[in-house]
């Protein structure tokens, strides 16, 4: 545990070099603390818009907060100093953490702030200049359970949130079930027990806020389509992707599992490009699990997809351009790859990036891959040789401007 804490705390730059073993690709390992760090989640920015800095969280004090790295020094800086106590993202990770909410924090690149939970608090500290405001506080009584996005211009910040009360009650309940083996519900039906789940927004500068629309059942990713429009993870039974308008109207369902050319495959993650949403989709049938790697238009309500020539459980990378594609895959081994030729039958192929150690169900130990804004590099998160995940960069400067992709 470092003896320094407190927001504005510094640290010196902990990154080593080193070559990838098995594709001699250069990497750098950004973090070297004794304590998991792990960037924001990766719908979201990490990096500032200019490329220098990358935030993350970090356990090295004993208590989860947002760190500042600078990418041309490596030296590090403290943004947060929450305490609250069972603060990690209960549904899909660990959820006896303590600080900050972990996986809540957005970066918002037009004002260098990062938002992130503590307690009943919306928070933000400012990039460089490390100031932290109270940004509003969270309605009576609820408590945030979803990954959250600012608006392009950052005027907005969206938000999900429940009833506190009622939402600690059901994990309890689970995770009693779970740990006494007398329970075979699944993460994935928990969801449909939820109820008053409710997406917000609030106007950055006044923190004025506002309720989009409430649920009986739990959604969990929220995203800006664009600045009137939100983009959701899941619709109520089943994987997939919604929207809805800030007025809480205009609900549609984009490319459900049973759209003609979707076969019948449930869509898990999707990343925001500017060549329309890219998403991995998974179908289990008699036949066994197939998943499919597309990409979504939302002007013209279109998709087209291809089936991975990889099984097990995948994330699909984010490039912002939506030029490169890369996914994590997690099956008798866990690796990041590249996806090369997908709409050529004859030259479609995947290959490896980088070996990645064990995968786990914590979130906090998925790579989630993603570029830098230069486009010259990769970050992800590993587990390191100190038995604790970190962040690494991995040089792929060769690859992103190739024709290979979709």
């Amino acid at each position: 545990m470092s003896e320094q804490s407190g927001i504005g705390a510094s640290f010196p730059a902990e990154w080593k070099e080193m070559k990838d073993l098995e594709t001699g690709r250069q990497l750098t390992q950004l973090t070297s603390a004794k304590g998991a760090s792990y960037p924001l989640y990766y719908f979201v920015p990490s990096i500032t818009k200019d490329g220098r800095y990358l935030i993350f969280h970090s356990e090295r004090s004993g208590w989860v907060q947002l760190y500042r790295l600078d990418l041309t020094s490596g030296a590090i800086v403290q943004l947060t100093d929450g305490r609250t106590s069972r603060s990690g993202w209960g549904i899909w990770c660990e959820r006896r953490l303590r600080g900050i909410y972990n996986h809540l924090s957005t970066l918002d690149t037009a004002h260098n702030e990062v938002f992130y939970f503590q307690d009943d608090e919306i928070r933000a500290t400012h990039v460089e200049t490390i100031e932290n405001r109270l940004v509003a506080k969270l309605p009576p009584g609820r408590i945030p359970m979803g990954q959250t996005a600012f608006s392009n211009d950052g005027s907005l910040f969206a938000f999900i949130h429940a009833d506190e009360k009622k939402f600690n009650q059901m994990l309890d309940e689970r995770d009693a079930a779970f740990a006494m083996r007398v329970s075979s519900t699944s993460l994935e039906m928990f969801r449909e027990l939820g109820g008053d789940i409710t997406l917000g927004v609030i106007d950055t500068k006044t923190g004025s806020y506002r309720e989009v629309i409430t649920t009986d059942y739990l959604f969990h990713h929220v995203l800006f389509l664009d600045d009137q429009t939100l983009l959701i993870n899941h619709p109520k039974g089943c994987h997939g992707m919604w929207t809805v308008d800030l007025s809480g109207k205009n609900i549609r369902n984009l490319r459900p599992h049973t759209a003609p050319g979707a076969h019948n495959a449930q869509i898990c993650h999707q990343v925001l490009t500017k060549n329309g949403i890219l998403y991995e989709a998974n179908h289990r049938g008699e036949d066994g699990h197939k998943i499919y790697i597309g990409r979504y238009q939302p002007e013209t309500d279109s998709f087209e997809e291809v089936l991975l020539p990889v099984g097990g459980y995948i994330h699909v990378g984010s490039d912002p351009l939506g030029e490169f594609t890369f996914i994590e895959v997690a099956s008798g081994t866990h690796e990041i790859r590249s996806v090369h030729f997908p709409r050529d039958p004859a030259k479609f192929n995947t290959r490896l990036l980088r070996t990645l150690g064990p995968v786990k169900e914590n979130q906090r130990n998925h790579a989630h891959p993603f570029l830098t804004p230069d486009r010259k590099s990769m970050i992800f998160t590993d587990l390191s040789e100190n038995g604790y995940n970190q962040i690494y960069r991995m040089d792929v400067s060769d690859l992103t401007s190739l024709e290979e992709y979709w």
